[in-house]
């Protein structure tokens, strides 16, 4: 008969003990292959990327906060360029080049600019599992850059929208056999919004009652197509710390990567935003029930299945690169975890001295 391990409580007193136990014996470890220049490249980019995230969950919140809202104001930015240069065009291949060959200067927007992603951050999820960070740490931060990220788009969206470049810019194009005026507000709606709901889009479009089998379908492409969304996101981010500070090959390695990604079309719980937004502002200035039903479909259909795939994604592609590089993730993860244990010392002694006052 299978016997269940009492789990035992220590004191606040045994706790610092056995973390300073703990920590005595990382101290013993040998890290100066860490510290190495003569490592090759993925191994400069994996060491190097690990500790930048770990470090960037540490900064301050309104810090966290505003580099998310200002890399939302780039999405924005980028995203309207898009749209703009494949607005008229209706050959497939070049608007995917085109989008993949604008899409990438984001980075460069975020590299030079500042800003941040809580894609990137969610490279860093798989150490929560081994115990070198605390959750409530990690998604403090990641919800931080995303508020921002969220509320940068929408500052953008709600401009651009009230710029009138959605009505003024237009053309004739045949929908249906029928010549109608296409505007630039009816192609981001489709393009970035009904297209990437796939069946639940085209059933709303049509008038359509939503089918059970139609919402599990565009879940389950938006979910699997974001996994493969964040395998190139946290490879963007590795791969620019792989080029060992030069600035040239770093902003190579971060435009090749989202290139990929953006000819591929996959699915980003942040990009998407842009999306979302576009199509909740269309519902108001424009309030029928299949924008409305747009709207909360893109949120609910899309964004959701977005956030998790993204997660999961970083958390299968972190795993494989940690494997690859396990001789440095093994260290990296005890330096780490000396850290992580400095800081709960410091942690349980400052809640004993709040408690005294």
């Amino acid at each position: 008969m299978m016997k269940w391990k009492k789990r035992v409580h220590l004191t606040d007193e045994q706790k610092i003990s056995a973390y300073k136990e703990e920590i005595i014996t990382l101290e013993q470890v040998d890290y100066s292959p860490l510290y190495s220049q003569d490592v090759a490249y993925h191994n400069y980019g994996y060491i190097h990327t690990f500790r930048v995230i770990s470090d960037g969950l540490r900064l301050a919140n309104m810090k966290q906060f505003m580099a998310g809202v200002l890399a939302g104001i780039w999405i924005g930015l980028v995203y309207v360029a898009v749209a703009y240069a494949t607005f008229s065009i209706t050959n497939a291949s070049i608007s995917k080049i085109l989008t993949g060959a604008i899409f990438g200067s984001v980075i460069l927007l975020i590299s030079f600019l500042g800003g941040g992603f809580v894609t990137a951050h969610m490279w860093y999820n798989r150490t929560m599992f081994k115990k070198v960070e605390r959750w409530s740490i990690f998604l403090k931060a990641c919800g931080l850059v995303y508020a921002g990220n969220i509320i940068g788009i929408m500052i953008f969206t709600i401009i651009f929208q009230l710029s009138g470049a959605l009505d003024h810019t237009s053309m004739i194009k045949l929908v249906d056999g029928v010549e109608v005026k296409w505007t630039l507000g009816n192609h981001i709606y489709e393009s970035f919004g009904a297209a990437k709901l796939y069946e639940v889009g085209s059933a709303i479009k049509n008038g359509e009652a939503l089918t059970a089998s139609e919402v599990f379908k565009t879940i389950g492409y938006v979910f699997a197509s974001a996994v493969l969304c964040n395998f190139l996101i946290c490879l963007a981010t590795q791969g620019s710390k792989s080029a060992k500070g030069n600035t040239v090959a770093a902003m190579i390695m971060y435009f090749l990567v989202l290139f990929y990604f953006a000819i591929g079309g996959y699915q980003h719980c942040v990009a998407n935003w842009f999306g979302a937004w576009m199509l909740i502002l269309r519902a108001i200035s424009d309030p029928t029930s299949q924008h409305a039903n747009m709207a909360w479909a893109f949120v609910a259909f899309n964004i959701i299945p977005a956030i998790l795939g993204n997660f999961v994604g970083a958390l299968i592609i972190g795993t494989f690169m940690g494997l690859f590089n396990k001789e440095f993730d093994t260290l990296l993860v005890k330096e780490a975890r000396m850290k992580f244990l400095a800081e709960e010392i410091e942690r349980i002694e400052n809640k004993k001295m709040k408690i005294k006052k």
